[in-house]
């Protein structure tokens, strides 16, 4: 019968939930007006449809509402979506482990939670395993960088020509006038979620994600457009906000890709416990702003290559479920970024990325399960489809379109 598993950011979901528009919540507010909830009958009638037409067996969602508030998903599940599809909920004192107002949730086709058995990773196993993946010295228990929390080192960047502007004179060094090291901790501010399925007599981890640096730079946009002027036009005031920007978006950055960091120790964990595990890893995981300029010109590697892993370790590298996808419509956003404005706004921001445990033609006899070639896409044509009964873009389901992967079960195999 195989599996369909599908992610998708479902913008400010949670608010839509909510009667409340669509946006931050310290700006949301109630919809009061005929017309406002109009829309969002519709707006809801349309993610429901969305979701019919992909028809997933496993649904990811991202920007759900918060985890204090999942009975408003579980009564979507039960209204709009007719009870087809059921929301994978914690046990009574089992903590989430996110913060603020965007939940990260599992929907399970009703007619298959039978057969797969789902159930959320406890996120005390999850500690555990990145504990023990970090440490320097295997011996010594305890002794792990990542946990709950994990440290980071911030450099201070001060590009050639400017390294006072944003120095204040009592600013310290380090040897010989070399940039001060910030350290900092940093955590998952939604840690990401793990499903367990059963397949056969495989255990399935399907670890679903957003990740989130947390930049709050007000100043982004002012930055973004005082960069693109000649040097020479901006005053000492301008470069310095510049600067201020540039650090710290390059921090947030940083975080990022220490998440994604904190993820493939989990994956390496699978390794260590089993030969061949069968993981996969779908959401949003590259939240962030000016995505493309600051890897390019500070970090030089993006939030995904740190999650793939090495390819010297061919065998627990991850593929990805768009590789033999159309080049010109692997993308899931589009974004035009006022830092970075000549680049195409189309972002692939969702992915699905999974073990070479399920790659290949032995895969079904090596675990029961199977990506086959042209299995993964971004579903445009049924987004564009269901969003056509809107007038503006801004009111569609999402901002997002989903990812999809179609997986072979060895019961589905020609005998």
């Amino acid at each position: 019968m195989g599996m369909r598993l599908t992610t998708w950011n479902i913008a400010w979901f949670g608010q839509l939930l909510q009667g409340k528009t669509r946006t931050l919540p310290k700006l949301s507010k109630k919809v009061t007006s005929q017309s406002g909830k109009a829309l969002q009958r519709l707006q809801r009638q349309q993610i429901a449809e969305e979701i019919r037409r992909i028809d997933p067996d496993v649904l990811c969602i991202q920007e759900g509402p918060s985890t204090g508030n999942i009975r408003r998903l579980h009564d979507f599940c039960a209204g709009d979506l007719g009870g087809q599809w059921v929301a994978i909920d914690r046990p009574a004192g089992d903590t989430w482990h996110i913060r603020g107002s965007q939940g990260i949730f599992f929907l399970v086709k009703a007619s298959r939670m039978p057969a797969l058995e789902p159930r959320l990773l406890a996120q005390t196993v999850w500690f555990e395993a990145t504990e023990l993946e970090s440490r320097t010295d295997i011996s010594k228990a305890g002794t792990g960088e990542h946990n709950k929390k994990w440290p980071i080192i911030h450099p201070l960047f001060k590009p050639e020509g400017t390294e006072r502007l944003d120095e204040p004179e009592d600013e310290p060094e380090g040897a010989e006038g070399a940039p001060v090291l910030m350290d900092r901790e940093h955590s998952h501010y939604r840690h990401p979620q793990v499903l367990i399925l059963t397949v056969g007599n495989r255990r399935v981890d399907i670890i679903g994600c957003h990740l989130k640096s947390k930049f709050g730079g007000n100043d982004y946009r002012q930055a973004g457009e005082l960069n693109q002027r000649r040097e020479e036009t901006l005053s000492p005031e301008e470069i310095r906000l510049i600067l201020k920007v540039e650090q710290t978006a390059v921090e947030a950055r940083i975080k990022l890709s220490t998440e994604a960091t904190n993820v493939r120790y989990y994956i390496e964990n699978r390794f260590r416990n089993e030969p061949e595990p069968v993981v996969f890893v779908c959401g949003d995981l590259n939240d962030g702003v000016g995505k493309e300029i600051f890897e390019r010109k500070y970090l030089f590697h993006d939030a995904i290559s740190n999650l793939q892993g090495d390819v010297f370790f061919a065998d627990r590298f991850l593929n990805h479920a768009l590789f033999d996808f159309g080049e010109e419509h692997r993308w899931t956003a589009s974004f035009t970024d006022v830092w970075d404005p000549h680049r195409p706004p189309e972002i692939l921001l969702d992915h699905i990325v999974f073990t070479q445990s399920v790659s290949g033609p032995a895969a079904l006899d090596r675990t029961g399960m199977r990506v086959p070639s042209g299995a993964g896409r971004v579903e445009h044509e049924i987004h564009n489809a269901v969003n056509a009964v809107f007038d503006r873009t801004e009111d569609f389901t999402s901002d997002h379109r989903s990812v999809s992967v179609d997986i072979q079960f060895e019961s589905d195999a020609i005998v």
